[in-house]
């Protein structure tokens, strides 16, 4: 029997295994004199310089990988080019070659070529009549599909045999040339330019210039939106280049005949004329915005909300009449087309400047035709629907969405100049006299077409004076 040793346990004895010590905690520590000693900020230091060189080394090795990789593209380019160099300089072979190649057996150098496999398909228990016309054009699209593979191939110029091996079809150099051009101008590589500067180098750039604004006068007062289609928009311009060389001894006739020639230059003339449309609309639009935003300032985000939709959902079209109260929600309707801004609009887009389009074709906006007076409206229900959310959004001023606003104003100009003729021809008089004190070229006549001086008593007046200064120099001095 083992006997276990026990010794008597009292608070002087100690343990065999002494006790762990217990680290102290940072807040525990008693501040000493300095953060950091120096025997830890030597290996701080260290462990610093460590990292440093970490740091360094893998920057190293990256730049080195980088390195590989770009000599691994560059030397894959170089076989590439390498290549295709052995392609195009193919060596022709001398006299004795020639002999010895009409000599050589084609059987002896190339493996005999096997004829594919035909497919087998085993017909399913459940096949019927549909089935086998299925696999009968499935034949047909094998067919098709061999077919387009030749196509590709003679594009190409690199066939693949069914025994594994390539065969190369010469093409002649001509068709490669043109297949190169022809795929360039296909993926657009070379977008060539249209603006009025590289038109003026080509030598049409004043026959453009006086077409690109004779199509801002039609959008205008002829047709604000021609239509969507390209080839609407392309006829539309090109009728505009024709206007502007019908004069019979116009200067503009030799670059009307360099655009008809030359179909690449009549394109980029036609872009640029068209280009005009649409920055009239937005020139048009963007002012009607700014007279909102002058208009609404004073009120609160929710309150422009509020307004922007009764003006613009509101039936009788309250923005266009006259005697409008934002504040209480009122407006004459019974005076459409009579809005401030429909004048403000007309002022400030065609008769701002001495060269302005208003101006320069007078005689034709002085008519305001209906399409002129829709383009207005139409321009500002866009800038009204812009602060519906009680700041201002812009809001592109596109065709699909405003051309059928703008033909709903045409409907109601045309219904206004059927039933109530006088009303409309009162309109126009009216704006077109406010266009005209604006631009000072025209001036109000009133009812009784007379002077308001009084010719008789401005010289009565100058009579009185004269006399009395006679009187005075004939009195004698004292």
């Amino acid at each position: 029997m083992s006997r276990k040793s026990s010794k008597p346990k009292g608070k002087g004895s100690s343990s065999l295994t002494p006790a762990p010590s217990i680290a102290k905690t940072r807040a525990q520590r008693k501040p000493t004199g300095s953060k950091v000693q120096p025997s830890d900020h030597d290996q701080y230091q260290e462990f610093l310089e460590y990292q440093a060189q970490k740091k360094k080394e893998a920057e190293l090795k990256r730049k080195e990988n980088v390195r590989k990789k770009a000599g691994v593209l560059l030397d894959e380019e170089s076989d590439v080019d390498e290549a295709c160099t052995r392609k195009d300089n193919k060596l022709v072979p001398d006299d004795s070659d020639i002999e010895h190649i009409d000599d050589a057996d084609p059987a002896d150098i190339l493996p005999p070529v096997l004829p594919p496999k035909e497919k087998v398909s085993t017909p399913s228990p459940d096949s019927s009549d549909e089935d086998g016309g299925n696999e009968g054009s499935g034949d047909e699209d094998d067919n098709d599909g061999d077919g387009d593979g030749d196509v590709s191939m003679e594009s190409t110029g690199v066939s693949r045999r069914t025994d594994g091996l390539i065969q190369v079809k010469e093409v002649p150099q001509e068709d490669k040339g043109e297949h190169i051009r022809r795929k360039r101008v296909r993926k657009g590589d070379t977008k060539l330019p249209t603006t009025l500067a590289s038109l003026k180098k080509d030598g049409c750039g004043p026959l453009v210039d006086l077409a690109h604004q004779l199509l801002r006068i039609k959008i205008a007062l002829v047709s604000a939106f021609p239509g969507p289609s390209v080839d609407v928009q392309d006829s539309f311009a090109w009728d505009c280049i024709k206007e502007a060389v019908k004069i019979p001894d116009s200067p503009l006739k030799p670059m009307f005949d360099a655009i008809s020639q030359d179909p690449v230059l009549k394109n980029r003339a036609l872009a640029y004329v068209w280009s005009g449309a649409s920055q009239l609309r937005g020139e048009l639009v963007r002012k009607a915005r700014e007279n909102m935003i002058f208009l609404l300032q004073q009120m609160k985000p929710r309150d422009i909300a509020d307004i922007a939709s009764w003006l613009v959902s509101a039936k009788k079209d309250p923005f266009l009449c006259s005697e409008l109260d934002l504040k209480n929600k009122t407006f004459n309707k019974n005076l459409p087309f009579r809005a401030a801004i429909l004048s403000q609009l007309l002022i400030s887009q065609f008769f701002q400047g001495a060269i302005s389009e208003g101006l320069l074709y007078k005689d034709e906006f002085e008519k305001l035709p209906d399409n002129l007076i829709a383009l207005i409206a139409t321009a500002a229900e866009c800038g009204f629907k812009g602060m519906l959310t009680g700041s201002p959004v812009v809001i592109e001023f596109k065709e699909p969405v405003f051309q059928p606003r703008h033909q709903y104003y045409m409907l109601k100009l045309a219904e206004y100049r059927q039933k109530s003729p006088l009303y409309m021809e009162k309109l126009r008089c009216d704006l077109w006299t406010e266009v005209g004190e604006a631009c000072r070229f025209l001036t109000r006549e009133d009812a009784d077409s007379g002077s308001e001086l009084d010719f008789d008593a401005m010289e009565a007046s100058v009579r009185v004076q004269t006399n009395s200064r006679s009187t005075t120099s004939d009195v004698p001095n004292p």
